[in-house]
């Protein structure tokens, strides 16, 4: 059965919110019967290992307003917060909330420190690449700020035709140093025309991508699998 990896996310919100009897009606024309089904032992036994879910976040707001979606899928006790990530394939890469799809506007003030520091005023297609290859050691804790917003980071992934789970703790991405030397890309200035993996320590652990008829135009992903191998985690 084909299914897209949001349809394949809100199924597996559905899936926890009627497993924490939590108001789902508004999932019902967004889900997908099947999957459900798929998911529903997996999340179950996922869920053992973390606090109890109590609130479902729905289509909150982003703290930023407007369009912004808010980064937390649920919230649970002792104060926690929980998100939801899924591939329905194998690429294992995963989006950050706000910063991994926005337009120049957002990520102009989510990279105000990293323009200044590269003497750009607002940024495009050509000096995104120069903030990417002169600044990636200072990108990478925005962007991992993002995908770890939450306390927990549950990803369910598809991999040889059956779906699995890992766990992520927000705790176990703090004090990371990303050193400068330490990445390498698979393309330059010149050669990267639309998609440019970046490496660290030799370990592909994301992947840039420029779009000139595509929307959204831009677009960075991690590879969890990857970057989970370099946190020893």
């Amino acid at each position: 059965m084909s299914i897209n990896n949001e349809t394949l996310g809100q199924s597996a919100e559905k899936v926890i919110c009627d497993l924490n009897e939590l108001d789902s009606s508004h999932l019902i024309t967004r889900s997908n019967k099947f999957y459900e089904n798929e998911l529903h032992f997996l999340i179950k036994k996922a869920l053992k290992d973390l606090p109890k879910i109590i609130k479902h976040t729905g289509l909150e707001k982003g703290s930023r307003g407007g369009q912004s979606k808010s980064p937390i899928d649920f919230y649970l006790e002792e104060n926690k917060t929980l998100s939801i990530k899924t591939n329905k394939n194998a690429n294992m890469k995963v989006c950050p909330s706000e910063v991994g799809q926005a337009s120049w506007n957002v990520l102009n003030i989510h990279f105000k420190e990293i323009l200044h520091i590269n003497q750009i005023h607002s940024l495009n297609r050509d000096n995104f690449k120069k903030i990417v290859f002169n600044s990636i050691h200072n990108l990478m804790p925005i962007y991992l700020k993002h995908l770890m917003h939450c306390d927990y980071l549950l990803w369910i992934f598809q991999k040889k035709n059956e779906f699995n789970y890992e766990i992520f703790k927000k705790d176990n991405f703090k004090n990371i140093v990303w050193k400068l030397e330490n990445f390498k890309f698979t393309k330059n200035l010149l050669t990267w025309n639309e998609s440019c993996t970046v490496k660290y320590n030799d370990i592909s652990i994301g992947e840039f991508q420029l779009h000139n008829n595509r929307s959204p135009n831009k677009k960075f992903r991690f590879n969890l699998k990857n970057l989970s191998k370099i946190m020893n985690l």
